[in-house]
């Protein structure tokens, strides 16, 4: 297995270890990311999306 199939089961198992009302969540920002993605099937959303997780990650490390 891949770090980044890892990575993804350990996202996964989060998100469904979470409450209902949180899993509803999660899966309406997911849709909502995925139609952005759509929007944009030129690659800027994906750039915006990394730029974010980039963003996050720093901020983490603070």
């Amino acid at each position: 297995m891949t770090q980044d199939q890892l990575t993804l089961l350990l996202i996964k198992g989060t998100i469904a270890d979470l409450p209902d009302a949180d899993r509803q969540k999660v899966d309406e920002a997911t849709r909502q990311v995925r139609e952005l993605l759509a929007i944009y099937p030129e690659g800027h959303a994906a750039l915006a999306l990394a730029l974010l997780g980039a963003e996050l990650a720093a901020k983490a490390q603070a």
